[in-house]
């Protein structure tokens, strides 16, 4: 089984499930505008948590992807520029998503 995966501007919901070894796992929508232009993990813990820390051990990988990288508008004006960030998006974004274990 798959969690379902749904993106909306730069958060990713992964909606909730029930997973034979951990028990039910709560909805969770994670934003990742901070991760711009990064390689994203996803992970669950057996706490029934979600982490993107690759510096530790998981229980199981959900999903990953490379979040864009931020645009901006630049305006130049008679005083100079000015540079406004453009949302992220993930709705073009390939998101690699993983099977639960059995």
């Amino acid at each position: 089984m798959t969690p379902k995966i749904i993106v909306k501007g730069s958060k990713l919901t992964i909606g909730a499930f029930e997973c034979k070894a951990l028990g039910k796992v709560s909805q969770k929508t994670i934003d990742l505008e901070d991760q711009a232009g990064e390689y994203v993990r996803i992970w669950l813990e057996k706490d029934r948590t979600y982490s993107t820390d690759k510096h530790k051990d998981h229980f199981w990988q959900v999903a990953e992807l490379r979040v864009p990288i931020q645009g901006y508008d630049v305006e130049i004006t008679g005083e100079g520029e000015t540079s406004t960030p453009i949302p992220i998006d993930l709705d073009m974004t390939e998101i690699r998503a993983f099977e639960l274990p059995k």
